[in-house]
């Protein structure tokens, strides 16, 4: 469905309670488009509903996070008072080697506040250029990545990716209405057809 240029698909499944936006788009690390992926995180909760964790799998497990950015890690529209932790994964360790998943705890990621950071994956055998949207998502008969977050209401939002055209951007709400998460794909430049 097309709405105002931007796609907008349901799917997934996820429990009730907490809410988040999640955005990607190509990060700046060199190397081809989307080699490494600038993302934000933002708490869509009610009130008093903290966002605990954040765990996400890289999908196509020949890949690795290789590491995540600390100089990049900021939260916005908070006290001063938030965290994130990072613990599974490293920083700025570029050395071809980390885990398939990664996963930060945070404290005080109250409702209307932003954490954006930026990632890194490679090839398990060290080589550098990956497009992780071939990853994550669109990566054929391997599995696609998993966003998971745990709220502090008890609840968990789960997002599994399902394969996606190929942007330039991807913002995505965590559920959805009626409990699916929605998906809006940023069209940038002109629709190709036929080839063109």
């Amino acid at each position: 469905m097309l709405v105002g240029g931007v796609a907008a698909l349901a799917f997934a499944r996820s429990a009730s309670g907490g809410l988040v936006s999640f955005t990607m788009v190509n990060g700046d690390g060199g190397g081809d488009p989307f080699n490494t992926v600038a993302f934000s995180v933002t708490n869509l909760s009610g009130p008093g509903v903290a966002l605990e964790s954040w765990t996400m799998t890289v999908g196509d497990t020949q890949f690795l996070y290789d590491f995540l950015y600390l100089g990049r890690e900021q939260f916005t529209g908070g006290d001063g008072t938030q965290t994130a932790l990072l613990t599974q994964g490293e920083h700025d360790n570029d050395n071809g080697a980390g885990p398939d998943a990664f996963a930060y705890a945070f404290t005080n990621f109250g409702p209307g506040v932003r954490f954006a950071g930026q990632w890194d994956i490679d090839f398990d055998s060290g080589a550098f250029n990956v497009d992780a949207r071939t990853v994550l998502f669109n990566n054929g008969a391997a599995p696609n990545a998993r966003a998971t977050f745990v709220f502090s209401d008890g609840s968990t939002a789960e997002y599994t990716f399902p394969d996606l055209p190929v942007q330039d951007s991807y913002s995505l709400t965590i559920p959805g209405p009626g409990g699916a998460a929605v998906l809006a794909l940023a069209f940038a430049g002109r629709r190709r057809r036929g080839g063109r």
